[in-house]
């Protein structure tokens, strides 16, 4: 089952230092977080196991937590239930990428005119869904891919990509524990750029000397940071997508099987079922 939060299994060494970190975490008077098993082993597997890294990437996260408190979810689930049935532009596919990853698809749906506030809605849409799905045993150890569809994109989004929101999207980047993360970009006509216009300039310098060309005639980029790698694809040439994600595992509208539908209620009802503890997360923070 895709969504299986069973207990797992751990060695010995995980479990010491899982316990290891637990300490860790109780005796630091700043941090105001649980010690659940599923918040440690999230960070754990993200630092390799390594226990300061992951020490330290849990200050990294609520520093960050701190600085931006409105770019994390600050309300119910049921407050987003409109957006998500209103724009279907968030989903989670029923089967695992052909590298055992969830695969998250997010498209860009013009809600400007419909819904409040929407960028912010989707800010913190986005943060509940990665959060839920970290909840996930094969997430925290096998990372994401994300389809990421620009082509519904409209000047009204442009609008919203200042300088200074494109600097904090890239810096809850650096944050996210995710063992790894796959992003496939997918743009045509205007846009076909826009994914290193915008984002290059607020990159640091470490990010911009991992940028690689893969294939100039197929309008291919690979962005590789640390943990993140961002592929960017023609929208009318996806064959390169199928082969790297898998067939088997694609929407039918990306070239999939025909029975791969995409389908809201896949990913909301996952964010309900765990509404309860997502919720508490939101009080989570660093003084």
């Amino acid at each position: 089952m895709l969504f299986l939060t069973a207990r797992v299994e751990h060695s010995a060494e995980q479990v010491f230092k899982i316990k290891q970190l637990r300490q860790l975490v109780e005796k630091c008077d700043e941090l105001r977080v649980g010690t659940e098993d599923t918040l440690l082993t999230k960070f754990l597997h993200y630092a390799h196991w390594d226990t300061i890294k992951a020490y330290q990437a849990i200050h990294a996260y609520y520093d960050f937590k701190r600085r931006h408190p409105t770019w994390v979810a600050r309300h119910p689930i049921e407050h987003y239930r409109q957006i998500f049935y209103g724009t279907h532009c968030r989903y989670v596919m029923p089967h695992v990428d052909r590298n055992g990853r969830v695969l998250v698809v997010f498209k860009t749906v013009d809600g400007f005119q419909n819904y409040p506030d929407y960028l912010q809605n989707l800010v913190e849409i986005d943060d509940l869904i990665f959060e839920s799905l970290l909840l996930l045993p094969r997430v925290q150890e096998n990372g994401i891919t994300v389809i990421c569809d620009l082509q519904g994109t409209t000047r009204n989004f442009l609008r919203q990509f200042s300088p200074s929101f494109m600097k904090v999207v890239n810096e809850k980047n650096g944050v996210l524990p995710f063992s790894q993360r796959v992003v496939h970009i997918i743009q045509r006509g205007f846009l076909m750029h826009i994914t290193s216009t915008l984002f290059m300039p607020f990159m640091n310098k470490e990010f911009k000397e991992r940028v690689c060309i893969l294939d100039p005639n197929l309008n291919e980029l690979i962005l590789t940071f640390l943990f993140l790698k961002i592929f960017t694809h023609d929208g009318r040439h996806l064959s390169k997508l199928r082969e790297m994600v898998g067939y088997e595992c694609l929407p039918a509208e990306y070239g999939g099987p025909a029975s791969n539908v995409l389908d809201t209620n896949l990913i909301f009802n996952h964010l309900t079922q765990n509404a309860k503890y997502l919720e508490n997360l939101q009080h989570y923070e660093k003084l």
